[in-house]
């Protein structure tokens, strides 16, 4: 019970580091606190979601944290070119739907900027990523894209990673569009040593609580 409390610090944390609305979002609409799923389980959400768009891959230990800490929202997306992230030029507090826009419109390099310090490698690696060496990306595209879901954000996966984010790259793809893309889980895996690593981040992240 304490070790899920911890959890819910830390998602809490990162929902006010981050300042998107599908933060808020998943707020109202009640994101419950991750919890060790099977990989039986695992299996029949991608089914009742229908992501079977593009190869799965699953976040190691570390990989969650990672994502929890720097993505902060876990239905999100992020595009990499050349290695290096790009974000669209908008206000940060945009909405999936300016996302959404600018995957459609991703061939026009004057709607995006490059985030020379953010690399492809920081997030897709050995380190983060369980089965990184039977879906690592390839050379063959200048473009990768990660497309994060996790089944303790329910309706959101049916609403932004279907509907918005796997649908427009979708369409981008079909227009001739060349670019490697991954589903990224983020649901908790059985054995993972929840209550030292959330007192460790929570004192990143609140070096002031009390231990």
């Amino acid at each position: 019970m304490k070790e899920r409390l911890l959890i819910a610090i830390i998602l809490l944390v990162s929902f006010l580091v981050s300042a998107g609305c599908s933060s808020v979002l998943m707020g109202i609409l009640g994101m419950s606190t991750p919890h060790a799923i099977s990989e039986t389980k695992l299996e029949y959400k991608k089914k009742k979601y229908k992501l079977n768009e593009f190869t799965h891959c699953n976040v190691t230990e570390d990989g969650f944290w990672n994502c929890m800490l720097s993505i902060g929202d876990i239905n999100s997306v992020q595009v990499f070119k050349d290695g290096n992230l790009i974000v669209p030029k908008t206000d940060n507090k945009s909405c999936s739907a300016v996302v959404e826009k600018f995957i459609d419109f991703i061939q026009d390099s004057t709607i995006y900027e490059i985030v020379d310090s953010v690399k492809l490698t920081d997030y897709f690696n050995p380190k983060y990523i369980a089965d990184y060496e039977n879906v690592k990306f390839f050379d063959s595209t200048r473009y990768a894209i990660l497309v994060y879901w996790a089944s303790y954000a329910g309706f959101l996966n049916r609403q932004n990673t279907k509907k918005t984010y796997a649908s427009s790259i979708c369409g981008l793809l079909d227009s001739g569009f060349k670019a490697e893309v991954r589903y990224v889980n983020c649901d908790v895996k059985d054995g993972w040593s929840f209550k030292k690593l959330t007192k460790k981040m929570l004192a990143e992240k609140m070096p002031n609580i009390q231990k």
